[in-house]
This record gives structure tokens, C-alpha cells and sequence, in this order.
């Protein structure tokens, strides 16, 4: 009994020998782009408080402390989703007999970076969440998300 293989139609891309390929990496890049856009929106945020400031008992005005915690985007994240998009197309030009095998490290590369993404932006949001703004004006250390996230802290005497 003749083995049948299945075919995948491209379109105009059906006639060139890597075309199907070449359809899927397309896919992966626009997985890519939307995977960073999602992460730019989902990793960031702020937090923000004041401490002290108005008249003392014996009427001397003292200073307020204020403290700003910005949450923003990581470069290290999007070099990561470059680098495994690279990775992929060249284990798929290296390693790839088939094109079924092509397409299975595509698409796992395309759950990775949704992963990094996804895991990344929830580092970033928890990490804030959890900082509590009373604490930036009173001392302390404040450990930062690096590489999920990137974090900057204004503090200011008013």
C-alpha cells in the first residue's frame, strides 16, 4: 500500500523548493513582533509615594520625600527573542531533513518565545505589585527584576 505524504499548498510560494519553509518562518517573525509588543505593553508600570513633609510640633516645616518606581521593557528580553530567532532559522538550515521537521523547530521556537514573553512581563508585574511604595521613601533595599524587566527609582525632596 503506497505511503501518502501530505502536501501543503502556498500558493505562489508552492513552487519554489524551500517555499513552504520560508512560510512558516515568516509566521515566526510575525509571532516575534507581536510577542514584543505584547511584552512592551504587559511590562509596564509605576508606583509612586510621599513620606513626611508639613509642619512639626514646635512649627518648623520639615521636607517631603517622594519616591517613584518606573517598570519598563528590558533590552535583554527583546536580544533574547533575536537570538532565539536566529538560533531557529539556523538549526533549521542545519539540521532539518524534512519538512516536517523544519516546521516541528519552527513551531517550537514559536512556543518559546511566547514563553519568554509571557514569564518576562509576569516577573516584571509581580515584582511591582509586590514592592510596596511605603518602603521607598523609608529606607530599605529594593532588589530589582533584571533581565524580566528594567526598573528606575526617582527619589525627590520637595
Amino acid at each position: 500500500m503506497p505511503t501518502m505524504t501530505p502536501t501543503i499548498d502556498t500558493g505562489l510560494l508552492s513552487r519554489l523548493p524551500a517555499g513552504p519553509i520560508l512560510m512558516r518562518v515568516r509566521r515566526l517573525i510575525v509571532t516575534t513582533g507581536i510577542a514584543a509588543f505584547a511584552y512592551t505593553v504587559l511590562s509596564s508600570g509605576s508606583a509612586a509615594s510621599c513620606s513626611g513633609g508639613g509642619t512639626s510640633a514646635d512649627g518648623a516645616v520639615t521636607q517631603a520625600t517622594c519616591a517613584n518606581l518606573a517598570l519598563r521593557p528590558s533590552w535583554a528580553v527583546y536580544a533574547a527573542l533575536a537570538v532565539i530567532v536566529f538560533v531557529a532559522i539556523g538549526r533549521v538550515a542545519r539540521r532539518a531533513e524534512t519538512l516536517e521537521a523544519a516546521n516541528r523547530i519552527l513551531d517550537r521556537t514559536a512556543i518559546v518565545i511566547v514563553a519568554v514573553v509571557l514569564v518576562s512581563a509576569a516577573v516584571g508585574l509581580t515584582w511591582i505589585m509586590l514592592v510596596r511604595p511605603e518602603s521607598l521613601t523609608g529606607g530599605g533595599t529594593v532588589l530589582f527584576p533584571f533581565p524580566f524587566s528594567s526598573a528606575e527609582l526617582t527619589i525627590t525632596h520637595q
